[in-house]
């Protein structure tokens, strides 16, 4: 009888355990449209330019591509770096506007 008692007790805090960590499984994002046009060839030159830029040195800034228009997104530490980013970024071929949403801090 008590044998069955553990058993029956395991069996509860197992299935418990099971539950909890399906719950907190990540549900998985299908970000492939995104990280394509962020990864577009057009966008790792753009990153390449701004990561060759002396200026710009150690400045987090991510591009994105939308059709013609550069999404620019991070932080720099001044609004020269912030224009100057943004120049790089309209110098693509490609590019005809640029949306700056870099942050100055």
């Amino acid at each position: 009888m008590r044998q069955r008692y553990w058993f029956a007790i395991l069996s509860i805090q197992g299935l418990f355990m099971l539950g909890l960590l399906a719950g907190c499984a990540d549900t998985p994002v299908n970000e492939s449209a995104r990280l394509e046009q962020q990864d577009s060839l057009e966008a790792v030159q753009i990153k390449a330019r701004l990561l060759e830029a002396p200026d710009l040195a150690g400045s987090a800034i991510d591009v994105d591509l939308d059709g013609d228009r550069a999404i620019l997104k991070g932080f720099v530490e001044t609004t020269e770096q912030r224009k100057r980013a943004e120049d790089i970024a309209r110098d693509q071929d490609r590019v005809k506007t640029v949306d700056n949403q870099i942050t100055v801090k």
